[in-house]
């Protein structure tokens, strides 16, 4: 099976950081990443890979029966294609899937952008269903007719936050795609990841905003409380940190200064 992974090589030649992989979240692929985090990590000298999960984007895969365990799978494998261990940076379902690998891989850091927490997503659907149920509909028909019969500005509302210009919802729809069926209800209440202590502990960032109508700020705390990890909230930003027009750039330097700080 192929999988896509997206490459942007550090524009520091002599950089002796360690890669960065990217793995992206439910309903999207690699290309999410491709816009706005790549360039700008590959520019502060980190060697840059997006992987897209199996049945995502271009990888290869039944998209129906993908599983969580599938997705966990999938990013080993590309981690054993690189020299060095990667800093890993999941977002949403991705980090979720980065929580998963913990206990196989010690990465050089980690960085859990708007995880999943590992109890799943039962907090997620009281937080829509109270702040946004039109959202919830909509993610109803992206999985059933695909990205075509969504509402770009609801879309919008759901991932930006309202400093982006009047056509970002419409920017984003090409961003997106069906989810596996299999994968969405798993993380209803999916298998916990193994917490990991001691040595085979890397730094890890739970990083997550405020007005993230996907996800409730408990999760990010209950996330940076599993993993005894460091928590950052960022008041007014939504849950699409790597694609908003306002917060990207503040979130890639708040990730920035965390690997500074962990010498990774």
């Amino acid at each position: 099976m192929t999988l896509e992974v997206l490459h942007e090589p550090a524009k520091t030649a002599a950089s002796l950081r360690p890669p960065v992989l990217f793995v992206h979240g439910s309903y999207c692929s690699a290309q999410i990443w491709a816009p706005r985090f790549m360039p700008y990590f590959s520019e502060n000298g980190y060697g840059c890979h997006a992987l897209s999960l199996r049945g995502h984007g271009s990888s290869d895969g039944m998209l129906s029966w993908a599983s969580l365990a599938d997705f966990v799978e999938d990013l080993t494998e590309v981690i054993d294609t690189l020299d060095e261990a990667p800093v890993l940076i999941g977002h949403s379902m991705g980090g979720l899937v980065v929580q998963h690998i913990l206990a196989r891989k010690k990465p050089r850091a980690a960085v859990l952008l708007a995880p999943m927490p590992p109890s799943g997503l039962g907090s997620s659907a009281m937080h829509m269903s109270m702040l946004a149920p039109d959202v919830l509909w909509q993610l109803g028909l992206l999985q059933s007719l695909g990205p075509e019969a969504v509402s770009p500005d609801v879309m919008a509302r759901a991932m930006l936050s309202p400093g982006n210009p009047p056509d970002a919802g419409r920017r984003l729809l090409p961003y997106l795609q069906r989810e596996s069926p299999r994968a969405a209800a798993e993380l209803l209440a999916p298998s916990q990841p193994s917490p990991v202590r001691g040595d085979a502990k890397p730094p890890i960032l739970v990083l997550g905003g405020d007005a993230d109508l996907f996800l409730p700020v408990a999760a990010f705390r209950e996330t940076a409380a599993f993993f005894d990890a460091e928590l950052k909230i960022l008041p007014g930003a939504p849950h699409g940190l790597m694609i908003d027009e306002t917060w990207w750039k503040i979130a890639a330097d708040e990730i920035l200064g965390f690997l500074k700080r962990s010498s990774a």
